[in-house]
């Protein structure tokens, strides 16, 4: 599945789980299994740059994924 900006998306799975994270803070946190996310933007190759942020609307990490890796769960047009 393709994955457009704005998309809300599940982690499903890690294929790599110690991955290159940003965030705020100095040392961000790892995603995990089951977070929601929004898709930033599509880097190609079936990677994208995804944002796991608080209910507030704070970041609390951004990093990369392979599409296999997430699942759609809504998509905002």
């Amino acid at each position: 599945m393709r994955f457009e900006p704005s998309d809300v998306v599940r982690v499903q799975q890690l294929t790599v789980p110690m991955r290159e994270v940003d965030g705020p803070d100095a040392d961000p946190p790892q995603p995990r299994v089951g977070e929601l996310a929004v898709v930033v933007d599509s880097l190609g190759d079936d990677l994208y740059l995804v944002e796991h942020l608080t209910d507030d609307g704070r970041s609390v990490w951004m990093a990369e994924f392979h599409g296999s890796e997430l699942a759609l769960v809504e998509r905002r047009r």
